[in-house]
């Protein structure tokens, strides 16, 4: 005999689609990205206009002197300014192009200071401009007008007007001035000024009272300063007999040409 059961029907929970699953997915990273987005602009226009951190310091670091009211004209108008707004690139591209900057840096120092590092190119002398004096580097650029005054350091005086061009005769002046700084320092010490000639220069000794004709072979290694060498070695005892000239002529190999004490036309060679 046969005997009949009740079996129930199978409920099934519907499945959603995998296109619709992804759709919420997206909604659901978009809500997320939208309230973080949110916060970080509502978090930067706070910083921004929160009067805690607007510049109210700025600190210069390296910037010499003469130049500190260049640097103060383009850093003075960051104060009162928020501090992730000012345009520190332009600043220092700015500075960089300037003859006398060797190298210059700017950082934002959180919560309202700007500090601004200047490495400024070194004057090692003076050279005539016109009726001026300015300070000059070792590779002949022209810095800035000289100011003097009491406590400034001493530099060999330039002075470029007998050569091709002023920026010419500064750069061989500065590259004679070099080559006596490596070979041989307490010559340079003796130095007041550099004539610079269309060949070669006159060089001012100081302590000897007298100019020394020197030819360009004196801006590579070889016998130049040897030779001024030697010369102020023949100094004292020219002194003694009264024959101490005032020029001195180093052009010539193995020689020295000695111009005698007043004479004009006169010339000895020793």
């Amino acid at each position: 005999m046969n005997s009949a059961y009740y079996r129930p029907g199978t409920i099934r929970t519907p499945r959603p689609s995998r296109r619709r699953e992804a759709s919420r997915r997206i909604l659901l990273a978009l809500v997320v990205v939208v309230g973080v987005g949110g916060s970080a602009a509502a978090a930067w226009a706070a910083v921004h206009k929160h009067p805690r951190f607007l510049v109210k310091r700025v600190v210069l670091t390296g910037v010499p002197e003469p130049h500190r009211n260049e640097v103060e004209a383009i850093s003075d108008p960051w104060i009162g300014s928020p501090l992730l707004s000012v345009d520190l690139d332009a600043a220092i591209a700015d500075l960089s192009a300037r003859p006398w900057v060797a190298r210059a840096a700017a950082r934002r120092v959180v919560p309202d200071t700007i500090s601004v590092q200047v490495e400024p190119r070194a004057p090692v002398a003076l050279a005539r401009r016109g009726e001026d004096l300015w300070t000059v580097d070792q590779d002949g650029l022209w810095l800035a007008p000289y100011g003097g005054g009491a406590g400034a350091p001493r530099f060999v005086v330039l002075d470029p007007s007998g050569a091709a061009s002023p920026e010419e005769g500064v750069v061989r002046g500065a590259r004679l001035l070099a080559r006596l700084r490596d070979e041989d320092p307490e010559l340079l010490s003796r130095v007041s000024e550099v004539e610079v000639l269309a060949e070669g220069f006159a060089v001012v000794d100081a302590p000897a009272r007298l100019k020394l004709f020197l030819g360009d072979e004196a801006l590579r290694p070889g016998k130049t300063f040897a030779r001024w060498r030697a010369f102020l070695v023949l100094a004292p005892e020219l002194g003694r007999h009264g024959l101490l000239p005032r020029e001195v002529d180093l052009r010539f190999e193995n020689r020295i040409v000695l111009k005698a004490p007043g004479t004009e036309g006169l010339r000895g060679d020793t």
